[in-house]
């Protein structure tokens, strides 16, 4: 059994310094950044509620980011689910891993951090803000905090947090240009993938 050595492992992280540390587990980056985001998100769409009230349209309730229409699965995506568990597989193939529970585990909270973070910050926080900042000023300052959080929750270099801002504004201009949601979380997935391809303190057996 082989273990990524320290500097992949911290390769995002700013050093520790004195009064720092490295995230160094699963159990970490799920508390600090995946619980976090979440509440977020759920005290969003709370406010949303609040602000939209009790209303119905046909019997429904209140939907106010329409989510039944932006969360419906189309035979396009079911392809890309395919090609990206493909490639998954190619990857952990070509490096010789030994596929292990930590290892599915972590890529099923890759999905789920970004289907989290895209509705978050590419839905509803950009909603709630864009009657006072408008639609572009609310995309920009959503986006700040998107990148912000990842300063602050995972500890990640500024210049990379940069590159998750641009990133983000390039995952919302890709939802203005398509209006498909479900699209915009896979190529998230992919790149969050691609960033972060192990769990801290992974443990992978080499061929």
């Amino acid at each position: 059994m082989t273990e990524p050595n320290q500097n992949q492992r911290g390769r995002l992280q700013r050093q520790a310094g004195l009064n720092g540390f490295l995230i160094d587990s699963f159990q970490w980056v799920l508390i600090r950044h995946g619980l976090t985001m979440s509440l977020i998100l759920v005290i969003c769409l709370g406010l949303l509620l609040y602000a939209g009230g009790d209303s119905h349209n046909g019997g429904q309730i209140w939907d106010p980011i329409g989510l039944q229409e932006i969360l419906s699965f189309k035979l396009l995506h079911c392809g890309l689910l395919i090609v990206i568990l493909g490639f998954v597989c190619g990857h952990w193939l070509w490096r010789g891993i030994r596929v292990q529970r930590q290892m599915i585990l972590w890529l099923a909270y890759l999905g789920i951090i970004s289907f989290v973070e895209e509705l978050l910050f590419r839905f509803v926080a950009p909603h709630l803000m864009q009657s006072f900042l408008g639609s572009i000023g609310s995309v920009v300052v959503s986006n700040l905090i998107f990148a912000g959080l990842h300063y602050f929750t995972l500890r990640w270099r500024l210049r990379l947090c940069i590159v998750v801002f641009l990133g983000g504004l390039g995952l919302s201009r890709l939802l203005q240009i398509t209006d498909d949601f479900i699209l915009i979380v896979l190529v998230h997935w992919f790149f969050t993938f691609l960033n972060t391809p192990h769990p801290p303190k992974a443990k992978s057996a080499m061929r």
